[in-house]
């Protein structure tokens, strides 16, 4: 009785699986780490070497009894940055004074003004509540969500159920019986590539050790505070 009041004190969930932890712990390759970016990057603010971070948008889990917290911080520098491209090397996860090193690709990203039109409803009777728990919205690559009262299922545009959503995040069905959900954020299942950046696109992915690499088609290139990337882990 004394371990289970301690656990509920440290703020564990209690799914109908059983407790789940939330610390920091290594994600297993193929989870997925929706992060937003919190500061505005473009070639006048940067320079290489400088670090740069993302947050978890929601919570991730990396097991079945544990999951990452929200707010944890996606850490690394830039590698380059020029008018015409930017490389960026995330390679650490870092909560409560503690970090651990991780290895990630870039899946897609988006414009803060595409992470913000995930948060408004499609139809005109969900304009009328004031509660977004009751609301029907567009994942950043088609997927359409719909809630009442903070929990729902995530459709893809064959109106076919692909994931769940609920007060901790959104998410996507597991890919196999007894699988981790993967965590989503403001993404769509399928999503990929880059939404409302019109300047950039992926010249590279990154992976283990490999910087993820974004092309300028224009000088002023810009990535905003706001901005949101899905990033998966590698080996």
């Amino acid at each position: 009785m004394r371990c289970l009041i301690a656990l509920l004190v440290l703020g564990i969930a209690a799914p109908a699986g059983g407790l789940v932890t939330k610390e920091l712990a290594p994600p297993p390759p193929g989870a997925t780490l929706p992060v937003v970016i919190t500061r505005t990057l473009k070639p006048s603010n940067l320079q290489p070497g400088q670090p740069v971070s993302g947050e978890l948008i929601q919570i991730v889990p990396v097991s079945e009894n544990i999951d990452l917290p929200r707010g944890t911080k996606l850490e690394g520098h830039i590698v380059d940055v020029s008018h015409s491209s930017v490389s960026i090397l995330f390679d650490r996860l870092s909560w409560k004074e503690h970090t651990i090193p991780v290895h990630v690709r870039l899946i897609a990203a988006a414009g803060m003004m595409s992470v913000s039109d995930t948060k408004v409803p499609l139809s005109a009777p969900d304009r009328g509540t004031s509660n977004p728990g009751d609301y029907t919205t567009r994942q950043v690559g088609g997927d359409q969500i719909f809630l009442q009262g903070w929990s729902g299922t995530v459709y893809d545009r064959y109106s076919q159920p692909v994931g769940y959503a609920n007060y901790t995040g959104v998410y996507a069905n597991p890919s196999q019986p007894g699988g981790l959900p993967r965590a989503l954020g403001p993404f769509s299942t399928t999503a990929a590539g880059l939404h409302g950046l019109p300047e950039l696109s992926i010249a590279s992915a990154g992976g283990a050790g490999v910087p993820i690499k974004l092309a300028a088609s224009e000088p002023r290139w810009i990535i905003r505070n706001g901005s949101a990337m899905l990033l998966e882990v590698v080996h």
